[in-house]
């Protein structure tokens, strides 16, 4: 449903060719998952873009860019978005205190000593993985860039829609200056971000949260268009297994993330391949276990898995095989490029010939591009409704995701500095 009122914007539009292209040309190509250093060197110029204005330089290093979405050039197509994207993600390379930003993440939030007069605040309806408290690090990360920022705030309610509504209010009492968020529970969120905008607070969502009328009742949406996430999942499904059961895994129900790729990559599979469950998990890797147990004692010879969290599947799917006592063969789309995914594929591999991965970019730093779309928002800048990376699944036998150095839970596009992730998840 959300997906479907997304495609009639222009700017949606605009990118949905270059996405189909993209998603589907990754799966078969070799030179997708080359290093930043690697691409930076091909590529020639040491940044890309140009100009600037509200506050922002449209501009980011190539190295910057190749780290966070396998290859520099895979940028928003239409001109205002990919501005606002080269400055999202550019403002990543700007020092900042880390001491600093390890407290604000431990407790919370934290008044950011610059005497800023602006307040931004993240707010989601969970915050219980290590997914979304990276995309905390990175939000504090991006808004320890702004000298007009003085407080920053965070907020989870644990998996609660009516304390999320409640934060919202508060947020919106405070009178915050911007606020970005996930929105777990879909449009049940919206009569609260509509609210927010009605008070002049911009609201920005990342990782494809969308809600109902981006650009009207909220700023705008940033992330991968999920209908053509699951587009290039059906690819590799249709490549690898060609024909058999497979299983749909997603977060909590009713989310747009899952929604968005799980209605459009079931149409798209051959008719000679049938999904068989479709079982919400709340991202959470207990229930990502149970869930697998239960799926293959009703379906003992599912074939391939499709799911948005590595990690979960990691911790989660694997347990579940051992306890079933069958070998771990099937082929896996996931939107997430874990460490730990990567590295327990390297393992398993050795012994199950069969297993196939591919993956998407994590996507955390996306929070980074709409906090900076909101803070132009405050300057007057006209933003785009949405705000669309083009997507290239990258092949685990092709470009490794277990990538040494990094704690295991993390993930290595993001871009959040190695010394500060090694803080935040000491081995």
């Amino acid at each position: 449903m959300h997906v479907r009122k997304a495609m009639r914007r222009k700017g949606a539009m605009v990118v949905l060719p270059l996405v189909l292209l993209v998603g589907a040309l990754a799966i078969a190509t070799t030179g997708l998952g080359s290093t930043g250093a690697k691409h930076a060197k091909a590529a020639g110029p040491i940044t890309i873009g140009k100009g600037g204005g509200f506050g922002e330089i449209y501009r980011a290093k190539v190295s910057t860019l190749a780290k966070t979405l396998f290859q520099a050039r895979l940028l928003p197509v239409t001109p205002a978005a990919r501005n606002i994207a080269l400055a999202g993600l550019g403002r990543s390379e700007r020092p900042v205190n880390q001491a600093l930003a390890l407290q604000c993440w431990k407790n919370n939030g934290c008044s950011t000593g610059t005497g800023g007069k602006l307040t931004v605040a993240y707010i989601e309806q969970f915050g219980e993985n290590v997914y979304r408290q990276m995309s905390k690090m990175e939000f504090i990360l991006q808004a320890l860039t702004y000298k007009d920022v003085g407080k920053i705030i965070y907020k989870s309610a644990h998996s609660d829609l009516n304390q999320g509504i409640a934060d919202f209010k508060a947020a919106i009492a405070q009178k915050v200056s911007a606020i970005v968020t996930y929105p777990d529970y879909g449009d049940a969120m919206l009569p609260v971000m509509k609210e927010a905008t009605d008070a002049g607070i911009p609201v920005a969502t990342y990782a494809w949260g969308y809600v109902t009328g981006p650009g009207k009742n909220y700023l705008t949406v940033v992330g991968e268009y999920t209908c053509n996430l699951g587009k290039a999942f059906a690819t590799a499904m249709n490549t690898q297994v060609k024909s058999g059961d497979i299983a749909f895994m997603g977060g909590f129900p009713g989310n747009p993330l899952s929604e968005g790729w799980q209605k459009c990559e079931k149409p798209a599979l051959n008719s000679n391949i049938d999904v068989v469950a479709t079982e919400p998990t709340n991202w959470d890797p207990s229930k990502v276990q149970s869930v697998v147990a239960g799926i293959l004692a009703a379906h003992p010879n599912i074939k391939g898995w499709s799911y948005e969290y590595g990690g979960g599947m990691a911790l989660g799917a694997v347990a579940a095989y051992k306890a079933a006592g069958k070998p771990f063969n099937p082929v896996l789309t996931l939107r997430t490029d874990d460490v730990r995914m990567g590295c327990e594929y390297n393992q398993l591999k050795k012994t199950n010939p069969g297993l196939k991965m591919y993956y998407y970019t994590s996507g955390n730093t996306q929070i980074r591009v709409a906090l900076t779309a909101a803070m132009m928002k405050l300057k007057g800048a006209r933003i785009p409704p949405t705000i669309v990376f083009p997507i290239a699944l990258q092949d685990q036998d092709k470009r490794d995701s277990c990538v040494k150095g990094y704690p295991q839970d993390a993930s290595a596009t993001s871009l959040i500095p190695l010394s500060l992730l090694h803080q935040m998840y000491p081995s």
